[in-house]
């Protein structure tokens, strides 16, 4: 029998490892495998959804529709060579996490057309998570958020506790515009893994057609930088949190994700911190770390911003902390 894939897509801090991990936490004894992509030299999301599950899997260092689509096909074929030595659990299901930048539609092509994947997993839906705050913003700004949404069997509406329902009414309409189709649902309803994987999605849906980058959109797409900053040691917040919404506040959209684990002087737990374009959420303490030296890394995504200032006024915190 082949094996179910369910990919979560959805643009840079939209919440896709949330979800997951929501998931992971409310479902238990499952067998369900979770792969991870992420863009960038430090991987962090996957290391949240670790803490509660270890079947959990990362795809680092590329773009899963730009360079990472062998690294994938090897990936999903090693777990089934893994599973048959029994090197890892019996698992009956496949979960993908896209990076936020990624064009589902090649992903998609993969996994329904290559020799060797196509007999072993068929892709049984596709979930697309939208932020309900930032959805106009991003619809306007980045190619990515249209190939998404159009990609998806269904939609995951985010954040809708931080909007008002004639905002979150006027992103429903503009969603069904591009995909008149689609199944539109807000996070609350998707309470288990057993929601996702309840019916076969794909199936239900012959209208879908992804949707790969065009010329101009596929330039915008290369566009995208991502750089880590690392501190041994430790960091006062306030001093931090200034330089970070000062650097949010001067470039604003361009800054596409700011996500990082902090060593604070004011606290003995790591910190996680998490941005998105202009907006910074509020920090979360963390139960245990996830690297042995316990130093501050934040990993930062952004387009049309020169990464060596950012990397200068990062130089300039640092020797103003010491």
């Amino acid at each position: 029998m082949t094996i179910p894939v369910h990919i979560v897509t959805g643009f840079l801090g939209s919440g896709k490892t949330t979800l997951i991990k929501k998931l992971l936490t409310q479902t238990q004894n499952d067998s369900t495998i979770v792969l991870i992509n992420e863009l960038g030299e430090v991987g962090i999301d996957h290391l949240l959804v670790q803490t509660v599950a270890d079947n959990t899997y990362l795809l680092a260092n590329g773009c899963m529709c730009c360079s990472v689509l062998t690294d994938l096909k090897d990936s999903l074929l090693k777990l089934l060579q893994q599973r048959k030595q029994g090197n890892i659990p019996d698992f009956k299901r496949v979960i993908i996490e896209t990076t936020g930048l990624a064009n589902p539609a090649a992903i998609l092509n993969t996994i329904h057309h290559d020799t060797h994947l196509k007999n072993q997993f068929y892709v049984q839906g596709l979930s697309t998570v939208v932020d309900a705050e930032l959805g106009h913003l991003q619809a306007d700004l980045h190619p990515e958020w249209l190939t998404q949404v159009v990609a998806a069997h269904q939609i995951i509406l985010s954040k809708t506790d931080r909007v008002d329902l004639s905002t979150r009414q006027l992103l429903s309409e503009k969603i069904q515009q591009v995909h008149p189709e689609v199944n539109l649902l807000s996070l609350d309803q998707v309470a288990s893994i057993d929601d996702l994987f309840c019916r076969d999605l794909a199936q239900q849906q012959h209208i879908s057609r992804p949707q790969f980058f065009l010329r101009t959109q596929q330039k915008e797409h290369a566009m995208t930088q991502s750089c880590v900053f690392e501190c041994r040691e430790k960091l006062d917040w306030m001093v931090l949190g200034l330089w970070l919404n000062l650097l949010l506040k001067q470039y604003g959209e361009n800054i596409l994700r700011v996500k990082g684990i902090l060593n604070l002087t004011e606290f003995d737990q790591p910190v996680l911190i998490h941005g998105v374009q202009h907006c910074l959420y509020p920090p979360e303490h963390l139960t245990q770390w996830p690297w042995e030296d316990h130093y501050s890394r934040i990993v930062m995504i952004v387009r049309h911003v020169d990464l060596e200032q950012i990397q200068k006024s990062f130089q300039i915190f640092m020797e103003k902390l010491n």
